[in-house]
């Protein structure tokens, strides 16, 4: 009985630690890693640009693709309840503005509502920058590459109060944004 007795107490110590060790594991996972989750879970369909060297994926039945513009420079995608609305497109660099001319003049563009504009967030990179923020009752976002003196961009504003669907289509279209320097024409 001694030998049980000697062995019940580090049985009861690995059995402790298991658990705690499995809810450490089933802990309530990050809003960031829910949200990527979420935004995986919808089906995605890619867009690319015939004239530009770019592609982005759009959530399928969420965004509705429009008819693109005249001269192939871009799309707009608009939500069922023509409440979220989101352009792609590419531009040459007539101008021969740096990145950091169009980050500025970015961060400087007035709301397209006429609402207050307020940047929440910016950030610049050597080849991209990312512009967001709230107009009115709008979250909007930007970025913006420059490859091959031509500026690509994927701009996007939606609803305040539909955030929580949104945030994670947007971290997703974001990241998935591909420029393909020497690509389209």
């Amino acid at each position: 009985m001694t030998k049980t007795i000697k062995w019940l107490a580090p049985a009861l110590i690995v059995l402790a630690a298991g658990g705690l060790y499995w809810k450490w594991q089933h802990r309530a996972e990050p809003a960031s890693h829910q949200q990527s989750e979420k935004a995986a879970s919808i089906h995605y369909e890619t867009y690319e640009n015939g004239r530009f060297p770019f592609s982005l994926p759009f959530p399928k039945g969420l965004l509705i693709p429009g008819e693109g513009s005249d001269n192939g420079d871009g799309m707009t995608f608009t939500s069922p309840d023509q409440q979220t609305v989101m352009t792609a497109f590419g531009a040459n660099n007539a101008a021969e503005h740096t990145l950091q001319d169009e980050y500025r003049g970015t961060l400087k563009r007035q709301a397209e509502s006429g609402e207050p504009r307020q940047v929440t967030f910016k950030a610049i990179k050597k080849n991209w920058y990312v512009v967001s923020g709230t107009e009115g009752d709008k979250i909007f976002y930007q970025k913006t590459y420059l490859a091959d003196d031509q500026f690509m961009t994927f701009r996007i504003r939606y609803p305040a109060s539909q955030r929580a669907q949104w945030d994670p289509i947007v971290a997703h279209v974001s990241g998935k944004f591909a420029v393909t320097p020497g690509g389209a024409q």
